[in-house]
Parts: structure tokens; sequence; C-alpha cells
């Protein structure tokens, strides 16, 4: 964004400084009699309409310098960039980018980790209905449950009629099993989130990023056709066959144009960092 107002300030300085020299021509020309008061007025409004797109420009620009100097732990008077002009192209993305870069985002790699870890817990809970057996000198299974030595050790599991079984503990497992197996379920359905929000986060960049190259494209066409235009009416206006008014109306056109250009631009970049993040950090594993 501060180097989408280093252009924008870049492309209102040029046009003060053309519209300054057509100020300084409009009025020798009205010194001379040659053009009337309202082509001045004309001239000066134009002149100053672009000063003040320009100052406000240079404040948004001051805001985000306060913004940065914030984010990296200085004063908002502390941090001071010089001024630099967007880059003019866009980095290229390949075709194809394999689903697995997906794995990079954080947001998915914690989902993915959370249902490991559920698994495992469900796991666990199984195997707490299966307690360790060894064979013992008086006809019946000693049951010896690791995780709780001491209130296992001296249970005992007979067979016959006088079997014994950890009635209160069986209920307790139970209801573990079923508490871990809805959490592996909960966490299952939020990796399966994770994954498609991710693939909306990329299809949205991809989508976007091809629209406003197309954007773009048009736009630059528009500003050429403008620029030509601008010159064409110039040239009539020097040989007498148009109005003052006419290269007004060429001159904003042509402003406005260079400054939407400047906007796709600033789109295009913007889309290209929401790739990166969506894919976690970029297409290059």
């Amino acid at each position: 964004n501060l180097r989408a107002l280093d252009t924008q300030d870049e492309i209102l300085s040029r046009s003060v400084q053309t519209y300054q020299r057509q100020l300084e021509m409009t009025r020798s020309k009205n010194n001379a009699g040659l053009v009337g008061k309202a082509d001045l007025l004309q001239a000066e409004t134009l002149l100053d309409t672009a000063r003040t797109q320009q100052f406000e420009v240079r404040r948004q620009r001051a805001d985000i310098e306060h913004v940065l100097a914030i984010l990296t732990g200085q004063p908002p008077a502390g941090i001071s960039l010089a001024k630099r002009a967007m880059p003019k192209s866009v980095p290229t993305i390949p075709a194809g980018l394999p689903g697995n870069l997906l794995e990079q985002r954080p947001d998915v790699a914690e989902a993915e980790q959370n249902l490991v870890a559920a698994n495992a817990q469900v796991g666990v809970a199984i195997a707490n209905f299966l307690p360790t057996l060894r064979l013992s000198g008086s006809a019946g299974f000693e049951s010896v449950d690791v995780q709780h030595l001491v209130g296992w050790e001296n249970r005992v599991w007979s067979i016959g009629p006088s079997l014994s079984l950890p009635v209160f503990e069986g209920g307790r497992l139970n209801a573990n099993l079923k508490q871990s197996k809805a959490r592996y379920d909960e966490l299952r359905a939020a990796y399966r989130s994770a994954v498609l929000a991710a693939f909306r986060d990329v299809e949205d960049a991809l989508t976007d990023l091809h629209m406003r190259a197309l954007e773009a494209n048009s736009q630059g066409h528009a500003v050429a056709s403008s620029r030509e235009s601008l010159e064409l009416i110039e040239s009539q206006y020097k040989q007498g066959l148009v109005d003052y008014l006419q290269v007004i109306n060429a001159d904003r056109t042509l402003l406005t144009n260079e400054l939407a250009d400047a906007q796709i631009l600033n789109q295009r970049l913007d889309s290209t960092i929401l790739l990166v993040k969506a894919l976690g950090g970029g297409w290059a594993k």
C-alpha cells in the first residue's frame, strides 16, 4: 500500500508539473488577450485539484509509515522510508499447483496434528480395555494396569463363578472411549473445514489474479488511448480548433486512468500476497 501511494504520488507530481506549465502558458495568453479569463480559471482549478489529491496521498502515506513504525516497535515518527514506485510486473504463478502445498499453512498443519493426536487418544482409550495380563500361580489371571499400578495390582480376574469385573472402572473406560471418539469426529470435521477453507482462499486469490490481469490489460489500453487523445486535443487547441475546456477534460481523463491503472497494479500485488498467504508461504516448496 505504501508503494502504491508512492506510485500515485509520482503520477500526480508529473500531472502537477504539466498543469503548472499549462497555467503559465494560459496566463501568458490571457495577458496577451488571446484567451479569456475563463480559460485561466480552469487551468488554475485543474492545478489546484491535482495538488489537493497529492496532499491527500501524502497524508495517507504518512499514516502507513506510522503503522509500520508501530509494527517494528518504534514510535510513530521513528521510521522514514524513501519513496519508491511499485514494481511494474506481477510475479508469475506456475500452473498446476500441487494440493500438498496447503500443508504449509499453519491452520491446516494445526488441524492435522490435532486430528492425529485425537486418533492416538482413541487408540489409548481402546487399549485401556486390554490391561496387561500375566499367568499367576493361582489358576487365574492377575490384571496389572501399568497406568494405575497401585489401584490395579491387587485386582484378580478369577476364572469361574467367582469372576470379578471392575464394573465402575469399565463404565469410566466406556465413557472415555465415547468421549475420545466424539473428540476425534469433531477434529476430523475441523480438519476438513480447514482444508476446504484453504482451497477456497487459494481459488479466490487465483481468480482475483486472473480477472485483475484482464482489468490491467484493458486499463492499459485506456491509458494509452487517453494519452493519445490528450496529445491530439492539445495540438488542436494550439491551432485554435478547440477550446481549453476540452484540454481540461482530456487532462482529467488521462490522470484518472493513470491512477486507476496504478490501483489495479496494487490490487494484483495484493492478490499475489494473499496467494502466498493462502499457500502458507508461497508456491515453491
